[in-house]
């Protein structure tokens, strides 16, 4: 748990990615889970609910996280990297969906 008060950049790059990563493939399984038990093929979550949305409900876990970072413990580059990793999948997120 000490690992993870540190102010590093690359902390909050790695938490940046871990966390929406997680929370996508929790997302997923759920969805998988309540096709599974309605008799639908598991393949077809990600043709009813479009993969866009859930990166896009993934990345609210990264607010609470540079919330958390920034204002309690006052770790500016833990801030930082987590920030650029939302904006990175912010980014992601725009690109599938607009084009």
């Amino acid at each position: 748990m000490e690992k993870l008060r540190r102010d590093s950049v690359w902390l909050g790059v790695i938490m940046g990615v871990a966390v929406p990563a997680l929370i996508f493939y929790v997302l997923w399984g759920i969805l998988a889970a309540i096709f599974y038990f309605m008799g639908k093929p598991v393949d077809s979550v990600l043709t009813v609910v479009e993969p866009q949305k859930l990166i896009l409900l993934s990345v609210i876990p990264n607010l609470f996280l540079l919330r958390y970072y920034l204002l309690k413990l006052k770790y500016d580059l833990t801030g930082r990297g987590i920030l650029a990793v939302t904006f990175v999948i912010g980014i992601i997120f725009a690109i599938l969906e607009f084009l």
